[in-house]
């Protein structure tokens, strides 16, 4: 049965909901190694992307050619998809070292997915430049078993456009028998990326300036609330609301 006036909340993960604490840095420095014989440039920006964009650029900065187009759900550039595959394997065998090196779910994290979780209307997905298999070690670490929920979401493995991944994200959620349109959707996110994804997909941004992106950048990007942080979930509830009924928001 497909249930009417739902909102999906698509939560990113990385300074939004949990500190990585460069966990993915430790994991894809030794997999480059390995792979081209020699200490890695590690020059490519990691903040806000998606894994396949990272991985993709990090390849041809140690002098391999890759494949960039944007990936469709299968097939792709072997040497990207080897290279994926590698690192999540890794990020599986030393995933204590996430905790150990003082990571983990950020404050407010875990009470603000519960308060959405007891509004009926509300459905709670990620949208993460993750890999599938690294975002759900993540969540499962950090204590996040059930909530968000991976089955409405999208994750880094094929694309390279976040705006990709949040209609991804909406299509899994209406498989799921959630009628959402882009303007029932609602990106929250740490990041300009989240907010510009967000909007390129028609969907609406709350923005949350746990990570390095200041409150104003935040704004000036787009996004149609800005929070400090997870700390008050009745703020972040009445924004998700506000969000839906705001309209599109551009930066002007």
């Amino acid at each position: 049965m497909t249930r009417r006036g739902s909102v999906l909340v698509l939560w990113d993960l990385d300074l939004t909901l949990l500190d990585p604490a460069g966990f993915g840095s430790r994991m894809i420095t030794p997999v480059l190694a390995e792979l081209i014989g020699r200490e890695p440039v590690m020059g490519a920006s990691f903040a806000g992307r998606t894994d396949r964009a990272i991985l993709s650029e990090l390849l041809v900065l140690n002098g391999l050619e890759v494949d960039h187009a944007d990936g469709d759900g299968g097939g792709g550039d072997e040497l990207v998809l080897a290279t994926m595959d590698a690192v999540a394997e890794r990020c599986e065998r030393f995933a204590d070292s996430l905790l150990a090196s003082g990571g983990g779910p950020l404050p407010g994290a875990h009470d603000a997915v519960r308060a959405l979780a007891a509004d009926p209307q509300l459905h709670q997905g990620i949208v993460t430049g993750n890999l599938r298999r690294t975002a759900l070690l993540k969540l499962r670490i950090c204590g996040f078993d059930s909530l968000p929920d991976p089955a409405l979401g999208a994750f880094g493995d094929h694309h390279i456009d976040r705006a990709h991944l949040v209609h991804e994200a909406m299509a899994a959620a209406r498989g799921q028998g959630l009628d959402v349109s882009p303007a029932q959707a609602v990106v929250v996110g740490d990041h300009v990326h989240d907010v510009r994804g967000a909007l390129d997909a028609g969907a609406r941004c709350v923005g949350v300036a746990t990570g390095r992106v200041s409150a104003d950048e935040l704004h000036s990007a787009g996004a149609h609330v800005v929070l400090p942080d997870l700390t008050d979930a009745d703020a972040l509830r009445t924004a998700i609301h506000a969000s839906i009924h705001a309209g599109p928001s551009r930066p002007a």
